[in-house]
């Protein structure tokens, strides 16, 4: 099976789905996030308060060159990896890339469940913000992505359902 890479907006799911498709199908399962968290020993928001955002890219692009020729992988995307151009090149030479496509209310949702901290919507009206990204991103997740799931109102059973399925359609 082609490797298959998680892409989509924060809090659409990407490593709960990834690490659940990945135990499905026997692969082993990469998060991009968890990567830079270890090669810089620090957290992702404090990467960005100290050494800011444009850095960050870069680390990304740099793992993703690491991993291109990987086998067997789900990997799981930071939300705005598809911000470089190079990126979505390297997401798909790593795999069938696959956009978990939320709404915004259940983004809103998801982030108010969740106790990560999102450093693109530190003191933000959370509203605006996730607005402007959406607007400023979605043309870049539909240029990248080989599939699109919805996952409004799913499970995370459903959705790895709907991605496997839709693997057989690509």
């Amino acid at each position: 099976m082609k490797n298959i890479v998680l892409i989509g907006f924060m809090a659409t799911g990407k490593t709960t789905i990834g690490e659940s498709l990945s135990q499905k199908i026997n692969a082993d399962f990469i998060d991009t996030d968890l990567l830079v968290e270890e090669i810089e020993n620090m957290s992702i928001n404090n990467i960005f308060k100290q050494k800011g955002e444009i850095y960050f890219r870069d680390l990304e692009t740099f793992i993703l060159k690491k991993i291109v020729g990987r086998e067997n992988i789900v990997l799981s995307t930071g939300g705005g990896i598809i911000e470089k151009d190079i990126n979505i090149d390297l997401l798909k030479k790593i795999g069938i890339v696959v956009w978990l496509n939320a709404s915004k209310n259940t983004i809103i949702r998801n982030l108010k469940m969740s106790n990560i901290q999102r450093p693109l919507l530190e003191n933000e009206n959370l509203d605006k913000k996730i607005t402007a990204l959406l607007n400023n991103r979605i043309d870049k997740y539909k240029k990248a992505s080989d599939i699109i799931v919805d996952v409004d109102d799913k499970n995370i059973q459903e959705v790895v359902f709907s991605i496997l399925f839709n693997l057989n359609k690509v």
